[in-house]
């Protein structure tokens, strides 16, 4: 598994990428857009008290090395969303095969 140093948390990987989705949607980044280091400190305004959230980004330690590794491992809102809809796809009735 590959390292996380740019946390206090140990993390596991998909944590990480997970809580990355998340910052991408409440900042609005595409697929293709970096997060900057900036953007992930100015992002605690955003959180609307999400505790787990928060915990995140208090943790980060090295924001640069947090922003890039998210920008190249964490999928955007509208990629996770497209994932979803080709799962749907895989399974016309639905997921309990309504």
């Amino acid at each position: 598994m590959e390292d996380i140093d740019w946390s206090q948390l140990h993390l596991d990987k998909k944590e990480a990428a997970a809580r990355g989705t998340q910052i991408k949607r409440l900042l609005g980044i595409k697929d293709g857009e970096p997060i900057t280091a900036e953007q992930l400190k100015n992002c605690v305004a955003y959180t609307n008290q999400d505790s787990t959230l928060l915990t995140f980004l208090n943790a980060i330690t090295d924001f640069d090395s947090a922003a890039e590794w998210l920008s190249k491992n964490a999928y955007s809102f509208t990629a996770a969303i497209n994932l979803l809809d080709y799962d749907f796809l895989k399974h016309p009735r639905g997921w309990k095969g309504l």
